[in-house]
């Protein structure tokens, strides 16, 4: 996944999954229930000001 152009892996096995990101001062976390998947510090400190959220889908053979 990606948070303010900077790429977090969380892994295969949480693949398809709804997860949480939580945006702090200094780290970004990823979430899923109470279970942390990731905290990676943040390389840019500045304000976050805009949020896109794509969920990416199969492709169907037709």
């Amino acid at each position: 996944m990606v948070i303010n152009s900077q790429r977090i892996k969380i892994g295969k096995l949480h693949a398809g999954k709804i997860v949480t990101s939580v945006i702090e001062d200094t780290h970004l976390r990823v979430m899923d229930g109470d279970e942390e998947l990731a905290v990676r510090q943040r390389k840019t400190l500045g304000p976050i000001t805009q949020l896109h959220v794509h969920a990416h889908r199969s492709r169907s053979a037709t």
